[in-house]
């Protein structure tokens, strides 16, 4: 039958069973191929082919049966062709929705960086502050300390003196 349609040999394709269906053996209705769905009865084409004219050289019916091919061949072609199309299209909407999904995501992550060198200013001035507070606390708490040192030895020198004193 591939042969019927413009001389080019028909397309193969392959598809895998849906979950829940499995491959079963066809079963065949001999001498019964009618077609349910378009109301043509096709059991007798392969009939008409081994049935020859006397006056002719074509085979009884061979028109109908090749324009009957020729239509069949050409909806399913026009079927492969919008199939075709259609997959087309659906790798333009990924190609597509991949492009701005990756632009967003580089969006956000600007967004981000940008939040956390801002943070990290807004903590570094802050850190920055506190240090300087700190550095100037022991600025002062060691200047308290030499402070409270002279006292100290003041006071060892005056309780030194009063002993002398009321010993002599």
């Amino acid at each position: 039958m591939s042969q019927l349609f413009f001389g080019k040999p028909a397309p193969t394709f392959q598809s895998t069973p849906k979950p829940g269906h499995h491959p079963s053996s066809p079963k065949v209705n001999e001498g019964k191929y009618d077609c349910p769905d378009s109301g043509i009865d096709i059991s007798n084409i392969s009939n008409r082919r081994n049935v020859h004219n006397s006056t002719s050289s074509e085979l009884p019916g061979e028109e109908t049966t090749t324009v009957l091919s020729s239509t069949i061949g050409k909806k399913a072609q026009d079927l492969i062709e919008r199939i075709n199309q259609s997959r087309a299209m659906d790798q333009e909407i990924m190609t597509t929705f991949e492009n701005k999904l990756m632009n967003k995501v580089s969006e956000v992550c600007q967004q981000v960086k940008e939040q956390m060198f801002s943070s990290y200013e807004e903590h570094g001035c802050g850190m920055e502050a506190n240090l300087k507070e700190l550095s100037e606390v022991l600025e002062r708490s060691s200047q308290l300390s030499m402070e409270l040192q002279g006292a100290s030895q003041t006071l060892s020198a005056i309780n030194n003196s009063l002993q002398q004193t009321a010993e002599n």
